[in-house]
This record gives structure tokens, C-alpha cells and sequence, in this order.
């Protein structure tokens, strides 16, 4: 493909192409889960990873064209009407692929903007705005500040609202109203705005309503007016954050949620009302005094249940995202109401136990029906980071993030368990050559009060195999779900997980701290990232060192799960190791595939021509699926 041959339809087609490849990759994805016997989940394993790599050439071929075209000269007016039909029509699956989006639509952007051309840059800042959304949940914490000046800016333009003929375009200064009252306000980074500032701007948006201009053109329109019920109705989301509010704001929300209430008690069931709805109507209850927060939850736990009992009534339904907000969002709340009762702890604990059993029952049902998507993977994790600090034991703990994350997670899944299988062997080769090395594990352990026999070292190790990437997680939108080469800005995101990966890390899971934090600093700490850690006196310096080696190894030789690199032979590896063993990697323990030939066996079945079959066996055991 050559340069000169880019043009509108060739954009068109790349288009075409990437959204083919996402329909053929989720069609593979739910065959996958849902193939029976060992051979077809094979089968159906090797045809993604082939898809997943043809997909990845094809796109690194023409992200070339398409960043010359976009980034390389100045746009031209075929080139940005291309552009603008492609992204902006191309809905949720344009998300997948938010960093180049977001690059692509802020280029759109200036050239729009220089245009004064408001029928394109209204709609090309909105969706730029709930791209840079996407990314501040993947902790891109910077994006947050540019989200909110795309809605301040589409607002700006309101005084051209008669000019705009389609009211898909009307529409717009209100879903940017509708972003700047519930979602922004909600989003926790360090500069989320305050529910003072959501509350100007809901404020804003019913007297803009109301304003001669509006009511002129849309006042009876039905579509305009449920875009103000909306936002009135999902405002109420500030309901977590307004016990630290300010009175005129808690005035405020107590007003809107019996205005929202009260008008939806004429006409409905409250099992039909939003769960945000009831939530809030208790909220605000407890703020008037008119109720405690125990019999608060009291009242909403039985609310839970009866429209619990609803759902559970048709278990083989379609996916719902009513039933999915109600079941998700309601034990988080509780959850957090909980937290503000002095008394009755065991109460408390049991109530916390139960809602916390509910949430990860309703996450495995959706995983043994075969229902996938990114939202539910999303969710899930975010409900993993937040529950899993209130757990008592750590044995719960890690009980936890391995039956509802990495088991459930395909992100971490196969790595995990591998880079498990591989820091066993290397530990017990350790431990047969040079247990030395491992005194410093045993004495942490020591000190931490735990058992620190061979056996208890040996499955230390493994946990900290399976936990160290959990970080990956929370930035699924880059990791595992791209089909192209990344850019810097992914890089230097994906290198954050470490990071990301310590919020979990607190309390008694501190004990895998250091090995989440420092495993991909090089062994002499020169190099690696973060670049501000430097695990040289950690005690776990040693654990770092066999999973910086299980990561390469299972990096290196795989054909089938990472499509930017083609796999090599246990060999090439190995000779890579011991040409970086000292600086890169700990020489004592690549020594170890020198002086132990059956390790050396060992760690090439297990990672070369058989990875498809491991794979499946870990699928099998883990996901509960029957032997064939």
C-alpha cells in the first residue's frame, strides 16, 4: 500500500476494516466461551490469535497512511469530512481505540474550529469529551480538565442554538449539560469538581430550558424535555459525595430527588424506578432526619431483594442494562452507607458479607452465561479494587481477587497462571541450587508472622505471580485490546499499572507490595519503570527477579496471545537472558537454566509448542468447565 494511494475512500475502507475485525474478534470471543470440548476451544483459541495478528499488520500498515494524512500535513477538506463521517458515526467501538480517537478528533477540532464550522465541531467536541472520560477512568488523570472545557466550549455556542437546524445537534448542548452535571462530578481523580459546581451547572441547563430561545423552538419537543428529566434523574448520582457538600447543595439535592420522585410515584411501581432514584429519595431521608442510615439500608436491603426477585425470575433473559445498574450499583452504595453506622458492627459486617457474596454471584452468573462486554469487565474490576479492602482475612482477600478478577478477567488470565507455573519452577530450582537467595523471602515472611517453610515460600512466590499484573486491569482499553502498534501515550500509561496495580496492595495484602510495584525495574535498578522505584533493599528484591524472567520468557515465546512481535524459540530467549543476565536480569537465576537441564525441559514444554493445550487446562480448572 503506498502513500499517494490515500484518499476519502481509503479512509472509508480502513474504517470498514477495523470494524469487521472487532465483529469477527467478539464473534470468536463469545464462540470461545462457550465451546464445549477441547478441541473446539483450541481451534477457536488459534483462529483469534491469527485474527488478532492479521489484524494487527493490516492496522500498522495503514496507521502509517492514516497519522500522515491526520498528523503529517495540514488537513485538507476531503481528508477532514473523511475523518469526521468515520469517527463520529462510529459509535461505542470507536472507544477501543480512545488514544488515537482522541489524537484524531482534536485535530478535527482545530480545523473545524478554524472553519467556523459548528454543525462538525459540536459533535467532534462531544465525543472528544467522553473519549477523555474513558481515559480518566484509566487514571489519565490530566484529561479530566480537557473533558470539561469540550462541554464548557459546546456551551459557549449556545447563543447560535436558532441557527442549528437539527435538533441532533440541539440535542447536543444538552447531553454536554448532561456530561458536566453527572458524569464529570462523579468521576474520582484528584480534580474532580465539587457537587457545589454540578449543582451551577444543573442550575444552568433548566434555566437555558427555560430561556425564550429554547422554548421557542423546542419547547414542546418531547426529546429536548426528557433530556432535562434525564439529567435531573441521573444528577441524583451525586448522592455518594454530598454528606461532604455544602448546605445550599444538600438543599438543593434534597429538592431535586422528591421533584424526581414524586413525579415518578404517580405513575410507577418504585421497583421500577431507577436504582439511582431510590437511592438518593433514602439519601436525602436521612438528610432531612426523617430516617437513620441503618434503617435506611434495612429498607433498601429489602428493596434489593424484591426486585432482585424480578430479575431472578427469568434467568435465561436477554442482558439488561437496567438490571445491571440496579445489581451493581445498589451493594456499592450500601456498602458505603455501612461505613457510616458507629454501632452494631456485627450487623454491619454480616449486612457488608452478604451484598459482597450478591455482587460476585451476579458477576460469575453473567460469566457462566457466556455474557461479555466491556462494561461488565469494567465494572467488574472497578468492584474488585473496592471491595476487596473490606474483607477481614487475607486469605479472603486473596481469595477474592482470584475467583472474581484474574479468573474472571481474560486480560490476566493466561499470564497469570503461566508466569504462576513459571516462578514455581524457578523457585524450587532455587531452592535445590541456591536456597541462599532465598533467606531474605523467609525472613519477610518471619517478620510478617507467616509461615515461612520451603512449601510456604514456594506458594508466596506463586501468589505474587498471579497478583503482580492485576494493575493491567484498570487500563483495559489499552492492554489486550488493541490490534496495532501503541502509541507513546498508551506506553506511558501501560506503564503505570504498577502503580495502579499497589492500590490493592494496603493493609495485610501489603505483603505483595514490592513484587507489584517492582517487577519491571531491571535487576540493577537502572532501568525499567517506575523509574522512581528502586527495589534494591527490598526483601523482595529476589521474587522481582524470577517474575522479571517469568515475563520474559512467557513474553518472548509466545505465538499466540501478544500480536506486535513474533515468538521465539525457548532457546533465542534464553541466550537473550544470559546476554543481559547482570544488568537486566539476576545471572543467579538464569545460571539456573545452565546448571539444570530438567528445568530448562520443563519451562520449554511448558511454553512452547503446547501453550494452546496449557491454556486450555488452566481455562478448564479455573472456569469450572467439565474435563471433555
Amino acid at each position: 500500500m503506498k502513500k499517494e494511494r490515500l484518499n476519502p475512500t481509503l479512509i472509508s475502507a480502513v474504517y470498514s476494516s477495523y470494524r469487521n475485525q472487532r465483529r469477527i474478534m467478539n464473534e470468536l470471543n463469545r464462540k470461545l466461551s462457550l465451546a464445549s470440548t477441547r478441541s473446539e476451544w483450541i481451534s477457536t483459541y488459534l483462529e483469534r490469535a491469527a485474527t488478532i495478528r492479521a489484524a494487527y499488520d493490516v492496522n500498522t500498515e495503514t496507521s502509517v497512511l492514516i497519522n500522515d494524512a491526520v498528523f503529517g500535513t495540514k488537513l485538507d477538506y476531503d481528508y477532514a469530512e473523511a475523518f469526521f463521517h468515520e469517527d463520529c458515526t462510529m459509535g461505542s467501538d470507536g472507544n477501543l481505540d480512545l488514544f488515537f480517537s482522541c489524537s484524531l478528533l482534536e485535530t478535527l477540532a482545530d480545523y473545524y474550529r478554524e472553519q467556523h464550522d459548528l454543525l462538525r465541531l459540536i459533535p467532534i467536541l462531544y465525543r472528544l469529551g467522553q473519549n477523555y472520560i474513558s481515559t480518566v477512568k484509566m487514571h489519565v488523570d490530566e484529561n479530566y480538565s480537557k473533558a470539561l472545557e469540550c462541554f464548557k466550549e459546546i456551551i459557549g455556542y449556545k447563543s447560535n442554538y436558532n441557527l442549528i437546524p437539527d435538533i441532533k445537534l440541539r440535542k447536543l448542548f444538552f447531553q454536554a449539560y448532561y456530561s458536566m452535571c453527572c458524569v464529570v462530578p462523579i468521576i474520582e481523580c484528584k480534580d474532580t469538581i465539587l457537587p457545589s459546581q454540578s449543582l451551577d451547572y444543573l442550575l444552568e441547563v433548566l434555566s437555558f430550558f427555560n430561556s425564550p430561545t429554547v422554548q421557542k423552538i423546542d419547547g414542546n419537543s418531547e426529546e429536548i424535555r426528557s433530556c432535562i428529566d434525564m439529567i435531573k434523574e441521573n444528577w441524583l448520582w451525586i448522592e455518594y459525595r454530598i454528606d461532604v457538600a455544602d448546605s445550599e447543595t444538600k438543599a438543593a439535592f434534597i429538592k431535586v430527588v422528591h421533584d424526581v420522585y414524586d413525579k415518578m410515584a404517580q405513575n410507577e411501581d418504585i421497583l421500577n424506578f431507577p436504582v439511582s432514584t431510590v437511592i438518593a429519595y433514602q439519601h436525602s431521608l436521612i438528610l432531612e432526619g426523617k430516617t437513620s442510615y441503618i434503617d435506611a439500608v434495612n429498607y433498601m436491603m429489602n428493596y434489593y431483594y424484591k426486585k432482585k426477585a424480578l430479575f431472578d425470575s427469568n434467568p435465561e433473559s436477554e442482558f439488561d442494562e437496567t438490571d445491571f445498574y440496579f445489581q451493581t450499583k445498589l451493594p456499592i452504595a450500601l456498602i458505603k452507607w455501612l461505613d457510616k453506622i458507629d454501632i452494631l458492627s456485627d450487623m454491619c459486617a454480616s449486612l457488608r458479607k452478604k451484598l459482597i457474596d450478591e455482587q460476585n454471584s451476579y458477576f460469575i452468573s453473567l460469566s457462566k452465561r457466556g455474557i461479555h462486554s466491556h462494561l461488565i469487565y469494567e465494572s467488574c474490576c472497578t468492584w474488585c479494587f473496592f471491595a476487596v479492602h473490606y474483607l477481614p482475612t487475607r486469605a479472603e482477600k486473596e481469595n477474592f481477587l482470584i475467583t472474581m478478577l484474574i479468573n474472571r478477567q481474560p486480560l490476566t488470565f493466561f499470564n497469570a497462571y503461566l508466569n504462576a507455573d513459571l516462578a514455581v519452577l524457578i523457585t524450587e530450582a532455587l531452592y535445590f541450587h541456591t536456597p541462599i537467595l532465598l533467606n531474605s523471602c523467609e525472613n519477610f515472611l518471619k517478620s510478617r508472622s507467616m509461615p515461612a517453610s520451603r512449601h510456604d515460600v514456594i506458594e508466596f512466590v506463586r501468589k505474587c505471580a498471579l497478583f503482580h499484573d492485576i494493575g493491567l486491569n484498570l487500563i483495559s482499553k489499552i492492554d489486550g485490546t488493541q490490534s496495532r502498534k501503541l502509541s507513546d501515550i498508551e506506553m506511558e500509561v501501560l506503564k503505570k499499572h504498577p502503580q495502579l496495580g499497589t492500590l490493592i496492595a494496603e493493609g495485610s495484602l501489603d505483603i505483595y507490595r514490592d513484587v507489584i510495584l517492582g517487577h519491571h525495574k531491571t535487576y540493577d535498578q537502572t532501568a525499567g519503570y517506575p523509574e522512581d522505584t528502586d527495589m534494591s533493599n527490598s526483601p523482595l528484591r529476589i521474587v522481582c527477579d524470577i517474575l522479571s524472567i517469568c515475563d520474559a520468557l512467557n513474553a518472548g515465546t509466545d505465538k499466540t496471545g501478544r500480536c506486535y512481535k513474533e515468538p521465539k524459540d525457548f532457546s533465542i530467549v534464553l541466550s537473550e537472558l544470559i546476554t543481559d543476565s547482570g544488568t537486566k536480569y539476576n545471572t543467579s537465576v538464569v545460571n539456573l537454566f545452565l546448571n539444570d537441564m530438567e528445568l530448562s525441559c520443563k519451562v520449554d514444554s511448558l511454553i512452547s509448542n503446547n501453550r494452546e493445550n496449557i491454556y486450555y487446562e488452566y481455562y478448564q480448572r479455573h472456569f469450572d468447565k467439565p474435563a471433555d
